[in-house]
């Protein structure tokens, strides 16, 4: 029975890779592992590292801070609670005061949406409320439906000054569900960094990494076939980059996953050509903003994107779990 000791979101399966049917890819380490998990982004974030003797102690303490650190970006950005600053944001269309965190996942999707020509658009949050709804009634919307949520969806609409952020177009509404949980990653890899810890695989949603499992062998991820939830489609290696995963199986409003939660602006329902794509990046929140957008955008253009970003890669599952990638995905041997 294979045994998994570390499991990340529907997206990845993510693994201290030992015991039954792994311990040939990953070995064996002489420093104990110090695990710890918490509730976030609607989902079991972890965090796994090896302490070196007489270390235990306090690598489990910045392990513990690490996740409270998580926790408060999950408060600020989240749109299912009321009190968030981002749900304060969606309801009045202004906010003063607006936290670093805020801000800087705030900036970084205005360069991703100019970058992507508006592909990549926080504002579609009114798009999946019409589909969600439409959803609880049994149906999908309709044409007009959308058409007219469509005119609500417009990056440029998010204003920026100072630590104030406005909404200049009424009916405006801001997702960042797809660049909270990676730049949750940043946060925490340097959280690590400044409390002395020096290996240890992250999984916020997305997946982060310090060092190695053991000396010859990186912590290992598998990819989620995106058609069968008990199966992984590829095996790679945690390098350093962060990787991250978007997919028409995670949140999907029909059957058959042609609508989805990803949702293109410029048609208002679900991009067609891709089942999954998966970002290695430098940091989280570019990993996590390049995996969604590489599902809105064609090969070229995608490839184009990740050349704006050094250090990135990509692998694209299409819509029959066909697999092409950048040379530089770090694929292992499963």
């Amino acid at each position: 029975m294979q045994r998994r000791l570390f499991v990340a979101s529907p997206m990845l399966l993510a693994g201290t890779l030992h015991g039954d049917g792994w311990a040939g890819l990953m070995g064996e380490t002489t420093d104990p592992l110090v695990r710890t998990a918490a509730t976030a982004f609607g989902t079991t974030v972890s965090i796994s590292a090896l302490a070196p003797e007489g270390a235990a102690e306090d690598t489990r303490q910045a392990l513990h801070l690490a996740l409270q650190e998580v926790q408060r970006i999950d408060a600020l950005l989240s749109l299912f609670r009321h009190d968030s600053q981002l749900s304060q944001l969606n309801r009045t269309g202004r906010l003063d005061g607006a936290h670093p965190h805020l801000l800087r996942n705030l900036e970084f999707a205005l360069e991703l949406g100019a970058l992507t020509a508006g592909a990549f658009d926080i504002t579609v949050q009114p798009l999946w409320e019409l589909f969600a709804q439409a959803q609880a009634q049994g149906r999908l919307p309709g044409r007009k439906d959308i058409a007219q949520t469509r005119r609500r969806v417009d990056y440029r609409a998010v204003r920026i000054d100072g630590d104030r952020v406005l909404l200049e177009q009424s009916g405006t509404r801001v997702t960042l569900n797809s660049l909270a949980q990676g730049y949750a990653v940043d946060v925490v890899l340097d959280l690590l960094r400044r409390h002395g810890v020096q290996a240890a695989l992250i999984d916020t949603g997305e997946i982060g990494n310090l060092g190695r499992r053991e000396r010859a062998r990186p912590w290992a991820v598998g990819v989620q076939h995106p058609r069968d939830r008990e199966a992984c489609i590829a095996f790679v290696g945690m390098d350093g980059r962060v990787l991250s995963t978007s997919g028409d199986y995670a949140t999907r409003f029909s059957e058959d996953f042609r609508y989805h939660h990803i949702f293109d602006p410029a048609s208002g329902v679900s991009p067609p050509e891709f089942s999954s794509t998966i970002a290695f990046a430098e940091s989280g929140i570019v990993a996590d903003g390049i995996s969604t957008a590489l599902m809105l955008l064609d090969r070229g253009a995608g490839e184009a994107l990740l050349a704006a970003f050094a250090g990135s890669d990509a692998l694209w599952i299409d819509k029959h779990a066909q697999l092409s990638a950048t040379p530089g995905v770090p694929f292992l041997d499963s």
